[in-house]
């Protein structure tokens, strides 16, 4: 049995395949199997993994309908044979100590369910401004904690960077077919069933960026499906309580309509800075609506200071 099972799933990848195989083929861990799944590929992607597999030993190609990134991760996970899941794409790239670094972390640590890395963007012309700041916040987030109280501003762990624990994933019942994004998805499901998440400093994967990439192109990629994923989640942690939502100008507004579609008593509180009136007439739950960073640290303190304890009586969210 090998120690990780790598879950490759494929859907018309060709240009990329081979450099993103090879990063696997150069690992200094190199007890692992890889279960590529290819998800109705039209450009050859299966033929050219089947090659592959007949002179890797460690590969097994899978073929299967358009069945989506959800399904075809479940299909690896049923024919994985290893305790410790690792996850990439078929149009990255790894270092070549990722698999050792992580499981390291892993055999250290029991009780980490999931453990990512940081990661870089390229090629550098493809990395628009709005990725590189994000990238910078995911980098910046080390921790469980860090990790989990920005869970509602965006997922903290690039998918493909994760190693996992099997019994974990199981727990979860692996990945869900919805029409949101399934690593967000994953994540809070994970981590609201009491899982803890860690994320190595060092920067262990590369994520290419490109105009096919599922990212830009798939429908549960997109604002609207990642506020629905929200909503859910909101709507099982806060229950009938009706929120009250923080913040400032379209943003606002924006997040008191959606609200009012299940809290229809959901107040709006139009508010920059966190001072002392503003404070005493707020009750849980509360929802903070602010993008930068810094502000969130501002009023993170203060409401802190209060005696709130953030995602019971406060969360904040983008």
């Amino acid at each position: 049995m090998p120690a990780i099972s790598v879950l490759l799933p494929v859907r018309n990848a060709l240009p990329w395949l081979h450099r993103s195989l090879a990063s696997l083929w150069r690992q200094t861990f190199r007890d692992f199997e890889v279960i590529a799944v290819d998800d109705g590929s039209t450009d050859g992607s299966g033929a050219w993994l089947d090659a592959a597999a007949a002179a890797e030993p460690r590969l097994r190609a899978l073929h299967t309908g358009p069945l989506g990134l959800p399904a075809a991760l479940n299909l690896a996970l049923r024919e994985a044979r290893a305790p410790v899941i690792a996850r990439m794409d078929a149009d990255d790239l790894i270092a070549r100590t990722r698999f050792a670094i992580q499981h390291a972390h892993l055999v250290a640590h029991r009780d980490v369910a999931v453990v990512g890395s940081r990661v870089r963007l390229f090629p550098h012309a493809a990395v628009g401004q709005g990725m590189a700041r994000w990238v910078t916040w995911h980098n910046a987030l080390l921790t469980h904690e860090h990790m989990a109280r920005e869970l509602l501003i965006d997922s903290p762990l690039v998918h493909g960077t994760a190693m996992l624990r099997r019994d974990w994933l199981e727990r979860v019942g692996g990945w869900t077919s919805q029409a949101w994004p399934e690593d967000l998805d994953l994540w809070i499901r994970m981590i609201d069933s009491g899982a803890r998440l860690a994320k190595r400093p060092e920067t262990l994967y590369a994520w290419r960026q490109h105009a096919r990439s599922a990212t830009r192109m798939d429908p549960r990629y997109r604002l609207e499906s990642f506020q629905e994923l929200k909503l859910d989640t909101l709507a099982r942690r806060f229950g009938d309580a009706p929120p009250t939502v923080l913040g400032v100008g379209a943003s606002l507004g924006r997040w008191h309509d959606l609200l009012r579609r299940r809290w229809p008593d959901a107040r709006r509180v139009e508010v920059r800075s966190p001072s002392a009136s503003v404070l005493a007439a707020l009750s849980p739950p509360i929802l903070l609506v602010l993008v930068a960073y810094q502000r969130r640290d501002v009023w993170r303190t203060a409401m802190l200071e209060r005696g709130l304890v953030e995602q019971n009586d406060f969360t904040f969210i983008a």
